[in-house]
Order: C-alpha cells, then structure tokens, then sequence
C-alpha cells in the first residue's frame, strides 16, 4: 500500500499530536522534520523515529523523501512557510488558521493553483466522526430544520505581553487561535452566511482580542451564537438546534461523541472509539487526496477558508 510521505515543519506541541496519531493511519507516513533550533528537531526525531532531520525549512522542502508538508508553525509564518514549500513542489496541510488575513489565503490558493500542487488548510475538527455523524443526523431530518447553532471554546491563558497569543504581530489573539472553530461550526451546520454579525469583544493591553462574543443572524430567524475566550474557561459544546430536537458536541473541536435529543430525552449517541487523539482522521483524508491527484479538498474547499479568513477580518475591525 503505497503512503505519503510527510514532512514536518515547526516541532511545536501540535506537531506532536499528529506524529502521534500517523501510526493510526493507513495512507501516511513521517519521513523528515525542520527547525531552526537543532535540539528541538533532533529531540522530535528521535521521539518518533524519523529518518530524516533538517535545521532550515528549505532542505525539507527539497528532499526527494519527501510528498507532503505539515506546516505546524506559529501563524504568522504560515503564509511563507506554505508558499515556499509550493513552490519547491510539495503538497501542503496547513494548520489553522490558514492565513492572518484573506489576501494571504488567495494568493496562497493561486500558488497552489499555478505550482500544480495540493493545499488544504487543516480544520482537523471537519474529518472526525462525531461531527460526520452529526451532520448525518441532520440530513436525515432527525432534528428538523436547524434554527441555531451554539458554540463557545475557552480556556483561561494567563496574561504575558511577552507571549505570542497576546502579540497582535504574531497573530495572537482568541479568535484566530480558537474562536475559529466556532466559526467553522457555525459554517458547517448554517451552510449559508449570516446577514448581520453582532460582535462584543474584549483585548489585552497588548490589543489582542482575548474574548470574543458573536451573534450571527441568518434568513428565516435563524441564529448562530459564539463565544471564545482567553479570560475564562467555557462549555466547550457545541449545540446543533432543530425544530423537533437538537444534537449535543462535547468537547466539539476535538470531539469523540455526539448525543441526539428530543426535548429532554437523548434517543441516539455516538462514540467513535478512536485509536488516536482525532488527527488520524485528517491524515488519511488528506493523504488519500494527494495519492489520488486532487489539488484541493471537498471537505475544506478553497473558498471555505478564505470564507474563515473575511470573516474573522469582519469580526476584529468591529471592535
């Protein structure tokens, strides 16, 4: 069975969540990693047992032992670490978000588009079961016409002006690193984009946003409401809200289960019994569209992203 061979740049904490669950795949494989800080390269080789080990980013995007990029680097560097990699020939699965801006993510998308080479940005949160599941439920009318989506994702971070999620030129701040996930619920289970956003917010010293609250108003009065946070910890569920019953997503971003209820009483739940912290799943998706030539991915199409990247731009100019 012939797997992709992927390369790994930026040796970060979620680097170490998708090393960790490749062995779960079937299509993938890890055969380099790149840092600029040697320690941290070799120490995450040799954590995993890879072959290959770079200490500039360009001599993994050059080596012939390599299919694919993972780029797992801060924000920032996102842009730049996945046009070089393009255009050294590589396939890319790019952490979210996918850019900082949505002039970034097109012109990113056109150096795919004219280097003939895959890109995706990595909403890993679209391939697990549970929220597959969900959206089966859903087609199947269990809930009826969906009225409302809520979702908030929050975590207290101690303020440190010295931190990258409170420096606004590192592209720190609440939305980009987890409100971003609310908004692809809300994306995901809507389908359609609101006509008004009603936006409340908050920023550090720094002025990065470390709260956000968003009202997201659709046709028919349908509604999304949003929230999250670096001030404090939030439910972290998701609610798929129907006329004749609603869907339940603990822990959506990275969720293992969903719940079908009918006022009160759950009637349905899943589990998905996974192997893996939930990458695996991504992994496989990605890898079997790079063996198969595809260039862009049905799940996060192009315009999903740039979608992600408006409308995050919308939200922090208005408050």
């Amino acid at each position: 069975m012939k797997k992709i061979k992927w390369g790994i740049v930026g040796p970060g904490r979620i680097a170490h969540q998708f090393a960790s669950d490749i062995k779960f795949s079937k299509y993938g494989e890890i055969t380099a990693v790149a840092s600029n800080n040697k320690n941290r390269a070799d120490d995450f080789a040799k954590q995993y047992k890879i072959p290959s080990t770079f200490y500039n980013y360009s001599d993994l995007y050059n080596s012939p032992d390599v299919d694919a990029v993972y780029v797992a680097t801060p924000h920032n560097f996102h842009f730049k670490n996945s046009s070089d990699a393009l255009n050294a020939g590589k396939a890319i699965l790019c952490e979210k978000p996918l850019t900082v801006n949505p002039e970034e993510a097109i012109e990113l998308f056109e150096t795919a588009k004219s280097n003939n080479q895959y890109l995706i940005e990595g909403m890993w949160t679209y391939f697990l079961p549970a929220i597959i599941k969900a959206q089966e439920w859903i087609n199947e009318g269990r809930i009826g016409e969906v009225l409302t989506v809520k979702s908030d994702f929050g975590y207290p971070k101690p303020f440190d002006p010295k931190s990258r999620l409170f420096n606004p030129e590192l592209a720190g701040g609440s939305l980009l690193d987890m409100g971003i996930y609310t908004l692809a619920m809300a994306r995901l289970f809507m389908k359609d984009d609101p006509m008004k956003i009603d936006i409340f917010g908050h920023r550090a010293p720094t002025g990065a946003d470390d709260e956000v609250n968003m009202l997201f108003h659709y046709s028919n009065s349908r509604s999304a409401s949003l929230h999250t946070s670096f001030r404090s910890k939030l439910n972290n569920h998701t609610y798929i809200i129907g006329e004749e019953g609603y869907i339940d997503i603990p822990d959506f971003w990275r969720a293992k289960s969903c719940s079908l209820f009918k006022v009160e009483e759950k009637v349905d739940e899943y589990f998905d019994n996974r192997k893996g912290k939930g990458f695996e799943f991504e992994i496989d998706a990605v890898s079997m569209d790079i063996l198969e030539n595809r260039k862009t991915s049905e799940v996060i199409p192009p315009e999903t992203s740039i979608f992600f990247q408006k409308q995050m731009q919308t939200i922090l100019n208005h408050f």
